[in-house]
């Protein structure tokens, strides 16, 4: 890898890591549904101009259309509702610990549907991960109490709808433009997001936000969605999937160093060993793929 190519891999990984800050942000003043929606909805602003402009949505069928639009809705909306909502009540380094195992629920997904062998390192590598997340469940329940373990099961279930929607687009999403993909997912994943959000929380009021509130939502609308996509696809032209995936490791530490110095968030130990665990358990799944 080049000095330049390193340098890009860690400004996307910087990217990525300081959003879980900025969603603890937004929902300081912004309830959860509708800080997804309105990150999706800034980015989306940004993305569709592009792509027509590119001409990249003109020569898509109807079933490609349909197809990225499913996993899009359960990649951006399911998953942003439930790790927007969950992030209410854990802290945001513990965000991208829960998120950082998303590789390894994709693992148990394949393997039970039969995409990949099951073999005895990726058994030892799955049993690694949920006791990792065992752990993680034991202190956060004793350090917060029940508000935690709903955080904590939330964060867990968007995973499982990141993992779900990669494993259902494998071998699927290589033929469609980035932007195009992107495009289609986020406006698949808007619609809904805006109306549970209108449903159950209202108009926004956006008069009333202070100016922290606003770089948040302009942080996550561009630079962690449009911003941090684009490198991310730049990226993987250029180097194997295997080291992107490993972004999600690395930006574990730096949420947990953001969420510390800026939102002075502590984690309990019993949670720093099980993020141990997980993070282990991912780094060994990713590297029996490469």
């Amino acid at each position: 890898m080049t000095i330049g190519l390193m340098a890009v891999w860690w400004l996307a990984c910087l990217l990525w890591s300081a959003t879980f800050l900025f969603i603890r942000v937004g929902l300081a003043e912004i309830p959860p549904f509708t800080l997804a929606w309105i990150r999706l909805a800034i980015a989306l602003a940004v993305l569709t101009p592009v792509a027509i402009a590119r001409a990249e949505l003109r020569t898509l069928r109807a079933i490609d259309v349909c197809r990225v639009a499913a996993a899009g809705l359960a990649l951006l909306g399911v998953n942003y509702a439930l790790v927007f909502w969950g992030a209410q009540f854990i802290p945001s380094g513990l965000v991208a610990i829960l998120q950082s195992g998303t590789p390894l629920i994709a693992l148990g997904i394949a393997c039970v549907a039969g995409y990949e062998q099951v073999t005895s390192r990726k058994l030892v590598t799955l049993t690694l991960g949920i006791a990792g997340v065992a752990v993680i469940f034991g202190s956060e329940a004793a350090a917060a109490g029940q508000p935690a373990i709903k955080g904590v099961v939330a964060v867990l279930a968007g995973s499982l709808c990141v993992a779900s929607a990669y494993v259902s687009m494998k071998g699927y999403g290589n033929r469609i433009a980035p932007l195009a993909l992107t495009t289609i997912q986020s406006a698949a994943a808007v619609v809904p997001l805006a109306c549970v959000a209108f449903a159950l929380e209202g108009s926004p009021s956006p008069v009333q936000w202070s100016l922290s509130t606003w770089v948040a939502i302009t942080y996550l609308g561009l630079a962690a969605s449009v911003l941090a996509f684009g490198l991310n696809y730049w990226l993987l032209a250029r180097m194997d999937a295997s080291a992107m995936l490993m972004m999600g490791v690395a930006e574990v530490p730096i949420a947990i160093v953001l969420g510390a110095v800026f939102l002075q968030e502590r984690l309990p130990n019993g949670t720093f060993l099980g993020a141990a665990c997980v993070l282990i358990a991912v780094v060994s799944s990713l590297l029996s793929r490469a």
